[in-house]
């Protein structure tokens, strides 16, 4: 009897321990939610527009380099095409975002149209992105977003 308690103890003990080596690590996500992208980009003009990413870490290291095709918001109508953020379908694991882009300082040069480029130094973590947003006249606009 004394041997079988001890064997379920141990039993539950390391069931505890397995639970609490996945839950803590994951805890900050259960209360303030998934990691924000590391941009996201918004067409609120009537047109259709191109534009195109790169992305720079503080040590100058280029990290990414994108064209999005974006489509024309329709007044009273979301269209998905006029909304995109990286990664396009979020992250595998809530620590991917900690492991590939590491709270610190990056540079973001935004070109529209092949046109127009906007430079833009913002430090990311976890849950703060870099918000670029074609307004309704067509203009560029590249600031910060927070959860």
């Amino acid at each position: 009897m004394t041997r079988k308690k001890l064997i379920i103890g141990v039993i539950v003990l390391i069931a505890v321990v397995l639970i609490i080596k996945e839950v803590v690590p994951n805890y900050p996500y259960f209360m303030v939610g998934a990691p924000l992208g590391v941009f996201g980009i918004n067409n609120m003009d009537s047109t259709n527009h191109s534009v195109n990413v790169q992305v720079f870490d503080t040590n100058n290291k280029f990290l990414l380099n994108k064209t999005y095709e974006l489509g024309h918001s329709k007044p009273g109508q979301w269209v998905p095409e006029q909304f995109i953020q990286y990664p396009e379908n979020g992250w595998e694991s809530v620590h991917d975002k900690d492991r590939l882009f590491p709270k610190g300082n990056y540079t973001f040069i935004v070109t529209l149209d092949n046109n127009s480029a906007q430079t833009f130094q913002e430090e990311l973590d976890t849950w703060r992105a870099a918000d670029i947003v074609i307004d309704n006249n067509g203009n560029l606009s590249v600031g910060a977003v927070v959860s």
